[in-house]
């Protein structure tokens, strides 16, 4: 099973290439107010899933993800905040409803996926990184 480091993760997010610049989610310097759920980085997604106990993103109203995303952001460097937030909630206990639909969508895409089979008992809400090289 694929873990993720979060020391790794905090590293590797705390880079200053991402920090310094203003179009990466990590260099955000203002106030989130996404207008779409389609326009939020995939990097706040395992958080927002644990929080808000949802594994649909869409599922959870846009005033409410701009409002948390708002109260424990810091400016440029809060990744690493959010990502320890994820943590706390993973180690609680905090779960995510998943519906039928969507254990049965899971499933869809993992059969549709020929070089990209996961088992549903591998389905992770972090994300994750690796190297070039498929090492991990």
């Amino acid at each position: 099973m694929y873990q993720t480091n979060i020391n790794s993760k905090i590293e590797f997010y705390n880079n200053p290439k991402f920090i310094d610049d203003p179009f990466h989610p990590n260099g955000f310097k203002g106030t989130w107010n996404f207008s779409s759920h389609e326009l939020i980085p995939e990097v706040f997604q395992g958080f927002l899933q644990r929080y808000f106990g949802q594994y649909k993103i869409r599922r959870i109203p846009l005033d409410k993800i701009n409002e948390i995303l708002n109260e424990i952001w810091d400016g440029p460097g809060s990744l690493k905040k959010v990502f320890e937030l994820e943590h706390e909630l993973k180690l609680s206990g905090k779960e995510v409803k998943f519906t039928t639909a969507d254990v049965a969508a899971i499933k869809a895409k993992r059969d549709s996926d020929e070089e990209d089979i996961l088992p549903l008992d591998d389905i992770q809400l972090e994300i994750g990184f690796g190297d070039s090289n498929n090492d991990i």
